[in-house]
């Protein structure tokens, strides 16, 4: 499986979605051996917030806020709250976002 199907499963299978993201990114990019927990920080996804970690953490901070808007672009919102409204579930906006950041660390996007 690549990373977004193992990513939609472990969240399929419970794991909170910065954990599902966490988890597939970890050991290939020698991120810390601490899983986060944060589910969301002033309401925004999970999803969202551990994309823009992995990037800070991986030195990438200059890409952030434009990650943050291609997200906005691609799904109209920031927050859980306004996500959840639509038909999308919380393992597509996993899926989506674990593909996103793929392109980004391989600087298709850069």
């Amino acid at each position: 499986m690549n990373r977004e199907e193992v990513a939609r499963q472990l969240k399929k299978d419970g794991k909170n979605c910065s954990v599902a993201i966490y988890s597939v990114f970890k050991d290939d990019y020698k991120l810390s051996g601490e899983v986060p927990e944060p589910r969301s920080i002033d309401g925004k996804c999970g999803a969202l917030l551990m994309t823009k970690q992995i990037l800070k953490d991986l030195g990438k901070d200059q890409h952030i806020d434009e990650y943050e808007k291609i997200f906005k672009e691609k799904f109209g919102y920031l927050t859980c709250l306004e996500l959840m409204r639509h038909e999308r579930r919380c393992n597509d906006y996993v899926g989506e976002s674990v593909k996103l950041l793929e392109k980004y660390l391989n600087e298709e996007m850069l």
